[in-house]
């Protein structure tokens, strides 16, 4: 029982760890109807969320990405910017209005 007391606590210890390493980025997307998919990319890696509300967010590792707005209803265009994500901070967009 102590055993997997120690392993369960060394578990917690690394993931709480690799958070603080981690930055995340929020914001809000406009028109909110759009229900767009943001992916953030740099170089081989990347991570999508969509959004059903207009709000978004998401934890990604330190570095230089580019985010990228996708909405089917748009004829398949989307709007692109670029976030410097830094370790243990959260950054907030503010409002990314979409462009037809």
């Amino acid at each position: 029982m102590l055993e997997l007391c120690l392993i369960i606590i060394v578990v917690i210890g690394i993931h709480a760890e690799r958070l603080l390493h981690n930055g995340s980025i929020e914001g809000r997307v406009s028109p909110a109807v759009a229900s767009p998919s943001i992916i953030a990319v740099r170089g081989n890696d990347s991570v999508r969320v969509r959004s059903n509300d207009g709000r978004f967010g998401m934890e990604l590792q330190p570095g230089d990405w580019k985010l990228i707005f996708a909405v089917k209803e748009y004829n398949g265009v989307s709007t692109e910017k670029k976030v410097q994500v830094l370790e243990g901070k959260r950054i907030d967009l503010g409002e990314i209005r979409l462009t037809e």
